[in-house]
């Protein structure tokens, strides 16, 4: 059963899609509404009152922090993950001021969208089950320490998966590769040959480059350290 409804708000139609596959590759979560603007997006959290809205900064008629502080005096009872290529340190001090769950930096990480959210559950969790909280409490809500996880690989990698890929990779010698060419090697979709490649980078094993000689967007590579 769904525990989450969310919202996009983001004026990049790549970077939406991306972000609404990911997030529909966990079950805890909706996507009920995708917006490309500000005046959009009002309409559409008071249709669809969200739980939680990833939000881009630069919007065509607006700035995502001006929004998150009309929700806040509006008294909106939701949750913001910001999703942004600013690298600005008063950008990033603001959004924590307002009390953001989260800061995605772009070009934003499949896997990275995935620790998003399972903290996001994990807080709500934590939140929605006590009345009173102790120090130890406290220090996981704030991330002081890390939770306690039994698994070997995160939500939404399987090992057996993630050993094939990277005897794949020993095996064919491969250096500089794209998530098309391991989903064809595969036979598994590119957007799920993606998530492993960047779980791969998260662990270091790969790390991704951009490939800019496309005469369009820049192309993501993955290249073995």
């Amino acid at each position: 059963m769904t525990k989450y409804n969310v919202m996009i708000l983001e004026d990049d139609l790549r970077a939406s899609y991306m972000l609404e596959s990911a997030i529909k590759q966990d079950e805890d979560f909706t996507v009920v509404s995708v917006s490309e603007s500000y005046s959009e997006a009002l309409l559409q959290y008071a249709i669809y009152q969200p739980q939680l809205i990833f939000i881009d900064m630069t919007l065509p008629d607006g700035h995502g922090l001006e929004f998150i502080q009309r929700m806040r005096k509006q008294g909106a009872r939701c949750d913001f993950i910001i999703t942004t290529a600013d690298r600005d340190i008063e950008t990033l001090t603001k959004a924590i001021r307002l009390g953001v769950s989260d800061y995605l930096v772009k070009p934003i990480r499949m896997s990275r969208v995935y620790q998003a959210l399972k903290d996001y559950d994990l807080y709500k969790q934590q939140v929605s089950s006590n009345s009173t909280v102790d120090q130890k409490d406290i220090d996981l809500l704030l991330r002081k320490v890390e939770p306690k996880d039994t698994r070997k690989t995160p939500k939404g990698i399987d090992s057996t998966t993630l050993a094939k890929l990277k005897a794949l990779i020993v095996e064919e010698q491969l250096i500089e590769f794209s998530s098309t060419d391991i989903g064809e090697r595969m036979n598994v979709s590119r957007i799920t040959a993606r998530r492993y490649l960047e779980f791969l980078e998260s662990e270091g094993v790969v790390k991704l480059v951009l490939n800019y000689n496309t005469g369009g967007r820049p192309k993501r590579l993955y290249r073995v350290t």
